[in-house]
């Protein structure tokens, strides 16, 4: 089901896409009254606001739900956009089955546990754990702090169901990463995305200063995302303002009209922006949001 929004056409920015993690949420991960004062004041005057997030839609549902959010979602990546009023799914962008057991057996001839993510409106689960490893600190974190359903497989060959990975990630040191990363993109050169960086939970909650591998279908990422919901909404990608931090957000900052960096961005994501905002723990994205306002209101310019 595709939700359309009725865009004023005299708008300059009719869609602001936001990050979450570091962007929209303090480090305590909840959404400041300012920062939901001018979600309002955006979608009052016209301009959608559409959440983009590594997350699963259930590792996220409950920030939707805080901000009364009624729109579209991009979730896993840029994997999936979700309608947020019912959780359905308008767009899946898949690893494939023969890459998805592949690159799982990559990771586990690395003593390292897979965690597939999956469509859960198909899978019923949100990820496949695969291997005998424990979770590691941050996952363990992870799982006991949202409501996300989970399957472990020893190995992958368990797996016989249809496949709905949309993607695969590992959480672990930077030099065991490293080179699972080298050997994924030497035999599947051009065919995937794969990166790693500091895991949300990192050592503020935890005390494990690990590192978060995710890799995708080539292509696969919030700004072809963002493509993708503005064909299906009749939208201009030019219209389009977007906010963020982290090295997930690298391709919007690049090929957005307006790029909003956060003060706290990953100086990578932060030398492609158009502008800067404040730092996510000083409601930094009320910052952007009042940007994108003066800009349509013909009160700034860049």
């Amino acid at each position: 089901m595709i939700c359309r929004f009725a865009y004023d056409r005299a708008v300059r920015y009719r869609m602001f896409v936001t990050d979450l993690d570091g962007t929209l949420l303090d480090r305590k991960g909840e959404v400041s009254q300012r920062n939901l004062d001018a979600i309002r004041r955006l979608q009052e005057s016209g301009v959608e606001v559409v959440p983009a997030t590594g997350r699963a839609l259930r590792e996220f549902g409950h920030i939707l739900d805080d901000i009364n959010h009624a729109g579209h979602a991009i979730a896993a990546g840029g994997a999936l956009i979700h309608d947020a009023r019912d959780g359905s799914v308008a767009l899946r962008r898949d690893l494939g089955e023969i890459r998805m057991r592949a690159i799982t057996r990559i990771i586990g001839e690395h003593e390292q546990l897979a965690q597939l993510l999956q469509d859960h409106t198909k899978a019923g689960v949100d990820y496949l754990m695969v291997g005998s490893q424990p979770f590691d600190p941050a996952t363990a974190w992870w799982l006991e702090k949202l409501p996300v359903a989970y399957r472990r497989l020893a190995h992958i060959d368990e797996h016989q169901d249809e496949d709905h990975t949309v993607r695969i990630g590992a959480v672990a040191c930077e030099r065991v990463l490293t080179s699972i990363v080298d050997r994924i993109h030497r035999e599947f050169e051009g065919e995937i995305a794969a990166q790693y960086w500091s895991a949300v939970t990192a050592e503020a909650a935890t005390g494990s200063p690990t590192q978060l591998l995710e890799v995708f279908a080539a292509r696969v990422n919030k700004w072809t995302a963002i493509e993708a919901l503005c064909d299906l909404n009749d939208l201009d990608p030019q219209s389009v303002a977007v906010v963020g931090d982290g090295l997930n957000d690298l391709e919007m900052m690049r090929h957005a009209h307006l790029s909003i960096a956060m003060a706290n961005a990953d100086p990578r994501i932060a030398q492609h922006a158009k502008a800067r905002a404040g730092h996510h723990d000083a409601d930094g994205f009320a910052d952007a949001a009042e940007l994108v306002l003066r800009i349509n209101r013909g009160q700034t310019t860049l």
